[in-house]
């Protein structure tokens, strides 16, 4: 179950790292693209975390599991999530604003993660 757990981890990373990665592509040059890339990345973000905490929360992991701390993230990660859907159903060109709230939102997601 390790080797879940870590693929799991992994494709977590990957969630955050394309979010970030779409919020820069966006800002310097739009792409059509870019609005269905953000909510694939939102919604890995969401389902790979929950499954981390489901397989930690049944101890199939020696990882400890702060519930306060992963509401914290989720309601960050579900934040993320609903700016890409109304990105997404809008389709058309984000403000700098919003695009600068889901930079700073998948941040301080990271910091909570890192420094918590």
């Amino acid at each position: 179950m390790v080797v879940v757990y870590n693929a799991l981890v992994l494709l977590h990373l990957l969630g955050m790292a394309g979010i970030l990665a779409v919020v820069v592509n966006q800002a310097l040059a739009q792409h059509e693209k870019g609005p269905t890339v953000l909510l694939a990345c939102a919604i890995t973000q969401v389902v790979t975390g929950v499954a981390l905490v489901g397989i930690a929360s049944a101890k199939l992991v020696p990882n400890e599991v702060n519930n306060v701390k992963i509401g914290v993230k989720l309601l960050i990660a579900l934040a993320v999530l609903v700016l890409a859907v109304l990105y997404a159903r809008k389709n058309r060109t984000p403000s700098r604003h919003m695009l600068g709230n889901v930079a700073a939102l998948a941040l301080i997601n990271v910091g909570i993660a890192v420094f918590w």
